[in-house]
């Protein structure tokens, strides 16, 4: 059994879990403004709802890989087992794929292939995934494009620039001869 320690408006305090917000019809449907406690069971019927919704409010504002979103809701609410339940639960209804996470993350990055795959690693994106899609990404229509947006400063700045957004200097060198 967890004591509750406290209920105000939204929040609720639960002995040695802490406190986080509750939505009042979750609160009516436990009928936790008369109770002192809840059992063990119920709090992760109660977690699981919580995180559920916060996964759907996260994915209804912008995809997120697996990882990503398992770190958000492991921030906000700590419980491992009942993420990777969710995380199952997204998966198999197609609201998170990696895969396609990462093929819209290239098409609609303009930084280049260093970049991108050091950001998709961060995402927990798998290696073999990266290197598929990368395969398939042309540099050089976005250096000639970063080259002509950079105007008219020396080629070395202009360069250098270029391989802060990770691009190749080879990749650099090819498209600057096409110029």
């Amino acid at each position: 059994m967890l004591k509750i320690l406290r209920l105000q408006k939204n929040k609720i305090c639960l002995e040695s879990k802490g406190e986080f917000s509750i939505p009042t019809d979750l609160i009516n449907q436990y009928d936790l403004k008369k109770r002192e406690s809840i059992s063990t069971e119920e709090y992760y019927e109660l977690m699981e709802k919580l995180m559920l919704s916060a996964a759907y409010y996260y994915l209804a504002r912008r995809d997120y890989s697996k990882k990503e979103l398992s770190d958000k809701l492991y921030q906000r609410y700590g419980e491992k087992k009942i993420i990777e339940k969710i995380m199952v639960f997204l998966e198999s209804k197609g609201y998170i794929d990696d895969y396609e996470f990462a093929r819209n993350y290239v098409e609609n990055s303009r930084d280049g292939i260093k970049k991108i795959e050091y950001s998709l690693m961060l995402k927990g994106i798998t290696a073999s995934v990266i290197r598929e899609l990368l395969q398939s990404k042309d540099q050089k229509e976005a250096i000639i494009k970063a080259w002509e947006k950079l105007g008219n400063r020396e080629d070395e700045k202009k360069i250098a620039s270029l391989m802060r957004k990770g691009f190749r200097y080879s990749d650099i060198r090819k498209a600057l001869s096409e110029i």
